[in-house]
Parts: C-alpha cells; sequence; structure tokens
C-alpha cells in the first residue's frame, strides 16, 4: 500500500548559506519525480534528494564549487551542475556515473544547464564551445565553437528537438546543429546577447535577446520580432499558444533610471497570435514559469512569488517570501526558499 502523502512538511538543508541562483531557464527548482524531490544548493554548492512524502533526506551530494540553477532527470541520470562541472547522478543514491569538465584549470567555466535529447546531452561553456555528450559514458561526441570574437560564452540553454539542437550565446549567434554530427544546419545572427534558455514555439525557437524573435526551425529565417523600447526582455515562457515575457528597463539607454526605484519593477506581456493581447506591473523582474498542471504562471523574485493567470495578466495571489520557480504536482507545490528550506504545501 503506497504511502499516505502528508498535507505538508519543511525540511532544513544543513550547511546552506545561499540556496538560490537567479536563472535562465523555465525549469523548476526544487525538481519533483516520482518518489524524490531534487534540489540544487547554489552555496556552498551541492545537490540532494528528499522523500516527496515526507521531506526526508534521501542523499546530500557536495559539488567542486558553487551550484547552478537547476537539476533534470532524463533516461537513469540525474543531470546537475557547478559554474565547473557537469555532473550525471544516480537519482537513487547520488554517485556520479560520470562528470565532464570542459576546461581543467580551477574557474567558473559553465553557467549554461544542460539539454538532453535520447542518449546525448548538450552543454555550452564560457569559451564560446558548446558540447555534445554521450549520455551513457560522458564522452565527447562533438563540439562546436559557436561564434568568433570577444564575449562569445554560450550561457543560453540549448532547445533539442527531433534531429537537431539549437544553441546561441552573448554574442547574440544562434546556431543549430545536426544532433549526431554537429553539423550546422544554420546560423543567424540577432540584436543583442542571449542568455535565457530557448523554447519551442510549433514549428519554431522562441529566442530572447534584447528583442524577442521567433525562429523557423527548419530553416533559420525570423518568422517573427518583437521590440519593447525602453524594456529589454528578462524573461519568456511558452503557455499553450500564448507567450508570456517579463521586461525590464533598458538601464543601457536610461542610466539615469539608476536611481529610479521604480525602474527595477518590470512588466509581464501576454502574445497571442503574435499581438499583444495584455500586460499588468510587476514587482520586480522575476523569472516566469508556467504550471502543466493548472496553467497557471509563477513568477520569482528577491521580492516574492506572484501567481498569475496568463489569459488576462491578472494577478491571482502573492506571497511574500523568496523561493525558486516551483514545482505543481497532483494539487501540491514544492518549493525551495533562499535559507535552504525544502518545503511542499496544498497549492493556494
Amino acid at each position: 500500500m503506497a504511502e499516505p502523502r502528508k498535507i505538508g512538511w519543511e525540511t532544513k538543508i544543513a550547511g546552506t548559506k545561499s540556496a538560490l541562483l537567479p536563472t535562465r531557464t523555465n525549469r523548476s527548482k526544487p525538481l519533483v519525480a516520482g518518489d524524490s524531490v531534487f534540489a540544487s544548493i547554489f552555496s556552498p554548492g551541492a545537490v540532494c534528494a528528499a522523500k516527496r512524502t515526507t521531506g526526508e533526506i534521501l542523499w546530500f551530494v557536495k559539488f567542486d564549487s558553487l551550484g547552478s540553477g537547476s537539476v533534470i532527470l532524463q533516461g537513469r541520470n540525474l543531470y546537475a551542475n557547478s559554474n565547473r562541472t557537469l555532473y550525471a547522478l544516480d537519482p537513487k543514491t547520488g554517485r556520479a556515473r560520470w562528470t565532464f569538465s570542459p576546461i581543467s584549470d580551477n574557474g567558473e567555466w559553465i553557467y549554461s544547464s544542460p539539454s538532453v535529447r535520447g542518449k546525448r546531452v548538450f552543454i555550452g561553456d564560457r569559451c564560446g564551445y558548446f558540447h555534445c555528450l554521450d549520455a551513457v559514458t560522458g564522452k565527447t561526441l562533438w563540439r562546436r565553437l559557436t561564434s568568433m570574437g570577444k564575449n562569445n560564452q554560450v550561457n543560453s540553454t540549448a532547445l533539442a528537438l527531433r534531429d537537431r539542437v539549437i544553441t546561441a550565446n552573448n554574442q547574440g549567434v544562434v546556431v543549430c546543429y545536426a544532433i549526431e554530427t554537429g553539423k550546422t544546419m544554420w546560423r543567424r545572427k540577432l540584436d543583442g546577447p542571449c542568455v535565457i534558455e530557448l523554447l519551442r514555439y510549433g514549428s519554431k525557437v522562441i529566442v530572447a535577446t534584447d528583442s524577442l524573435y521567433a525562429i523557423k526551425l527548419s530553416s533559420g529565417a525570423i518568422d517573427g520580432t518583437w521590440t519593447f523600447p525602453l524594456q529589454t526582455v528578462k524573461s519568456v515562457e511558452v503557455v499553450d499558444f500564448r507567450i508570456a515575457l517579463v521586461l525590464g528597463t533598458d538601464f543601457v539607454s536610461q542610466p539615469a533610471a539608476w536611481n529610479k526605484a521604480s525602474a527595477f519593477n518590470g512588466d509581464l506581456v501576454i502574445l497571442e497570435g503574435g499581438q499583444e493581447v495584455a500586460r499588468t506591473k510587476l514587482k520586480g523582474t522575476p523569472t516566469i514559469r508556467a504550471s502543466k498542471e493548472n496553467g497557471h504562471l509563477y513568477c520569482v523574485s528577491p521580492w516574492g512569488m506572484q501567481v498569475i493567470d496568463p489569459a488576462g495578466a491578472s494577478i491571482l495571489s502573492f506571497q511574500q517570501r523568496q523561493i525558486g520557480a516551483p514545482a505543481i504536482s497532483e494539487g501540491q507545490l514544492y518549493g525551495l526558499t533562499e535559507e535552504g528550506a525544502l518545503f511542499s504545501e496544498p497549492v493556494p
């Protein structure tokens, strides 16, 4: 007989200095999978698993450096990374099946998060390279320099689907590679750096730089561009047929705005059919994540969490606590606080 699930629990992760790293992905933190809850800890750098029903810590593994913003479970492996090393872990024990560091020297070499397609794992590094690894062994199958020149760091998280993988770098270069061979399928230069996760939107890939782009997956042709005067794109999410994005102040064009407290707040914009259909003011410029279970947007920032209905961008609730983008599963909300407390509670 299955163990009954508690209505709520909270577990403090010992030794945590700062649990949350501001993330540019749409992945939940923590991750709920099966009977476990997995969480990456920014400082001092670790990953752990807890029992989903009670919050009991099952295992705890320290990283070689500060932790990233999220973890993913794909196939047999739980993938987590520090700013130096990618780990493929046994999700039941935390044992490392393999590790990968793009450079052996000490330093911060990885600011992106891994993507997985079949038996291949993809991750970018801060030297401009994009790596394809064997998911079973961690062996490098191919790697490509995404562009030449300064600040070609690959800090965005790639989109892998069908026979291709698309990545982007801080020079605003978007590249599509063949998954099997690493052959360049197409290349596109955009108007600014891309550090946000690339998302699928039907037959297009959504890429956020200073502006927002919809690019055809097949050819790399730009199918839509949205620019926002005096604002830049801070976060983006796809919610069924809608695109939701958070806009923040463009301080480059408005340096005096640093002196205005209101400039550090943002707007949530909803696009349908390429047109803006709703907009609402936000506290801060949060990262947004959509729940597949209830369709709501969860907007998290140091000021708290706002829950929003994407149909009209109306704010449903606000909680004044700093947590990562939560996981919503079977009516429960699973979260991680900045102080390092994992918790479960009914969805409000």
